[in-house]
């Protein structure tokens, strides 16, 4: 018998499930990307800051809450503006100021430099000709709670760049440890124009991230029972992350017992399935 933990979905057994292509794949696709209402409100005051020049967002959450889907999902939008130039930092972990300075430069296309002091000049003309050109650079880094708190100095010296508004827009994406790095730099704590935490989904809007990627891959059926939907929010408390692994998991189970629908015991032996893996 095939593996349950790692085999792969055939082509053949997902259109047994009337589905078109996998719809709980873990890879980041932005067309199965499901905003909730939490991700729509705070994606679009991310906007607003970056519109109206405001300076620095913080955007803070629980592992698997979906920050990362939404910086993307940010850096996307930004990108399609031509009077925006953002750029994205999958995983901010700055050790000093220079290396978040040379990082953010080298994303801008500018040149490393030696001297802090100079890697801040060369960043700042650009900054300065790019707002001369109407544009506004924006910076995403993600996965921020691994930046030292020495590093936030580098925020605060950009914040300082400003003709008569702020020359870059600064967004940070992390887990609620950055709380624990803003709280040692209160000067930096003290630019942010807006914190906001992402939560869990309520099981309203969980019910739908799931029948959205479902009629994204073609399903137009449930593949839950109500009572199955219960047991994956008991479970997963509305994180997008491990409810996505769990049915996923369940895809591959209804394929082997060759069933359309899941019950609360194949939901059962999903959970079973993800809760084998070792726990740090």
């Amino acid at each position: 018998m095939r593996d349950r933990t790692s085999g792969r979905l055939t082509f053949r057994e997902l259109s047994i499930l009337d589905l078109k292509e996998h719809p709980f794949h873990p890879s980041a696709d932005p067309r199965f990307l499901y905003l909730s209402r939490n991700h729509l409100n705070i994606l679009g005051r991310l906007q607003d800051l970056i519109e109206w020049r405001e300076g620095l967002a913080v955007v803070e959450g629980h592992m698997g809450t979906g920050k990362t889907s939404l910086a993307r999902r940010l850096y996307e939008l930004t990108g399609q503006d031509d009077s925006i130039e953002p750029v994205y930092i999958h995983t901010a972990a700055f050790k000093t100021p220079m290396d978040a300075a040379r990082d953010i430069s080298a994303a801008f296309g500018v040149r490393g430099r030696r001297s802090y002091i100079d890697q801040l000049r060369d960043l700042e003309a650009y900054l300065v000709e790019l707002k001369r050109e109407d544009r506004t650079a924006v910076v995403l880094l993600d996965d921020a709670q691994f930046m030292e708190p020495d590093s936030l100095d580098t925020i605060q010296n950009m914040l300082n760049f400003d003709i008569s508004a702020k020359l870059i827009q600064i967004v940070l994406f992390g887990q609620q440890e950055i709380k624990e790095i803003f709280v040692q730099k209160k000067a930096v704590h003290d630019r942010v124009v807006h914190w906001q935490s992402l939560g869990p989904l309520p099981f309203t809007e969980m019910v739908g991230l799931i029948s959205f990627r479902l009629t994204v891959a073609g399903r137009t059926e449930p593949l839950f029972t109500d009572s199955a939907y219960t047991r994956l929010y008991e479970f997963s408390s509305g994180v997008p992350r491990p409810l996505v692994i769990v049915c996923g998991t369940t895809l591959r189970l209804l394929a082997e017992k060759k069933l359309q629908v899941a019950d609360t015991e194949i939901v059962e032996e999903a959970i079973d399935i993800y809760e084998q893996r070792p726990w740090m």
